[in-house]
């Protein structure tokens, strides 16, 4: 599986919430999806999505039809998730924020990427495997402002 929900920062549970959203492309089970705006539904992630559109993970497969409707894990400050990595992770790549490589895998590297698409932070190397990391996605949705007037994200 491409992301998994560890766990709620503090909680003892993992008790995700989830919504019904409408779907547009073909979205596989456990991807990453972003929020058109344009279209109001939710479309397959890539390595432009940037932390005003990113919003979930999908627990459904959906194709196609713009009448689909998948159940999707929206991305809250504070949850954990175990993320597949391109590359094997290294201590190197820990606190920095870097970018989906597709809608499945995280684009770790040694650098800090520093524009909107730096949408995850990871904390620790998986102890499940070695391209495997654990940390938070940022989401900085529209209505919030945005991380420049102070959403408490960098």
């Amino acid at each position: 599986m491409a992301f998994r929900f560890v766990r709620q920062k503090g909680a003892m549970t993992a008790t995700p919430t989830f919504i019904n959203a409408y779907a547009s492309g073909t979205i596989p089970r456990g991807s990453v999806v972003e929020f058109s705006r344009t279209n109001n539904r939710v479309e397959p992630a890539s390595k432009n999505t940037t932390y005003t559109t990113i919003f979930g993970i999908s627990l459904d497969y959906a194709e196609g039809a713009s009448n689909t409707q998948v159940r999707v894990i929206p991305f809250i400050l504070g949850q954990l998730w175990e993320a597949d990595t391109a590359a094997a992770a290294s201590t190197a790549m820990l606190f920095i924020k870097q970018r989906l490589s597709d809608r499945s895998t995280l684009d770790n590297s040694i650098t800090d990427i520093n524009t909107a698409s730096g949408i995850f932070i990871s904390y620790m190397i998986s102890p499940n495997a070695t391209n495997k990391v654990i940390g938070e996605f940022i989401r900085s949705p529209v209505g919030w402002g945005g991380a420049s007037s102070g959403s408490g994200y960098f």
